[in-house]
């Protein structure tokens, strides 16, 4: 059974048009691990491309998902939107995500709000014989820290503490794979040897990394996040993914370049101007 993990998509459909094209025919099911709309120009698209992609997903809630959401509500006079107003009041949200969650919603059709609507916080679920607690965030029992606090890729925390902030209740310590999003930044933990590597690790340690990086974990306990597909923080601009094969018992991570001119015009053209610089879309840190 492979599984593809991608999150952080940010409504960049050039970025996830892409990968799901190279997903095609290679994957059994597919784990989003949130915020496929907020920041970009194409949420309508992305929403779209995700909905008929013709295999079983496992999605959770991102912090932007959360924005446009609420900006849904707001604007077409919904009552139901208190909760989520509630939530995002507890982040530090920067004026240009919160004018592209107004302009995001504005795109939005009653059914790419339903279906943000009943995305969950977080999911437990079974793939194989593996336990997986999925998140967006930092798992945790409150529902703001599962969507908004960032799980740090190493070296900025180190191993140890990373794990004990991704298994800090019950669910996740008896879970054998974690899987996080949000910081888009890559990064692999075996929490049973205590092995961690991510992009981030190798950039400071002036390591040449050639991708796809591949790491056997057999029986071992998992954190994973699989970076972002479309704005990776952690020094390649390309989408960022991850494989996970249960039966040869491996983790591949990819990146993968796309023309971005088409972007980049749509940025010009529809996003806030503290946005529209493309050196945003290629954020280092």
């Amino acid at each position: 059974m492979k599984i593809a993990i991608c999150g952080d998509i940010h409504a960049n459909y050039c970025a996830l048009e892409g990968t799901l094209k190279f997903l095609e025919n290679k994957i059994d099911e597919l784990i989003i691990t949130g915020d496929i709309v907020g920041y970009g120009p194409q949420p309508v698209e992305c929403l779209n491309k995700l909905l008929d992609f013709p295999i079983k997903k496992h999605t959770v809630l991102g912090n932007h998902d959360l924005g446009v959401r609420a900006a849904y509500c707001e604007l077409n006079g919904l009552n139901n939107c208190s909760e989520d107003k509630q939530i995002l009041r507890l982040f530090k949200t920067q004026p240009a995500a919160e004018a592209m969650f107004k302009q995001n919603a504005e795109e939005l059709s009653k059914e790419h709000y339903n279906f943000l609507k009943k995305i969950p916080i977080k999911s437990n679920f079974k793939m194989d014989d593996k336990l997986v607690y999925l998140v967006h965030g930092t798992p945790s029992k409150k529902k703001s820290e599962n969507i908004g606090r960032y799980l740090p890729a190493p070296p900025i925390q180190q191993t140890r503490n990373t794990i004990d902030g991704a298994t800090r209740f019950k669910d996740t310590r008896k879970s054998d794979i974690v899987i996080v999003g949000h910081s888009h930044q890559r990064f692999y933990i075996n929490r049973n040897n205590l092995v961690g590597w991510s992009h981030l690790s190798d950039m400071y340690s002036n390591i040449k990394v050639e991708y796809p990086k591949s790491f056997s974990f057999k029986k071992d306990k998992l954190i994973i996040n699989p970076g972002s597909v479309g704005q990776p923080r952690d020094g390649n601009p390309d989408a960022s993914f991850a494989i996970l094969d249960l039966e040869t018992q491996n983790i591949t991570f990819y990146s993968l370049n796309y023309p971005r001119e088409e972007l980049y015009r749509l940025i010009k053209e529809k996003c806030d101007p503290l946005i529209q610089d493309s050196k945003f879309w290629e954020i280092t840190f």
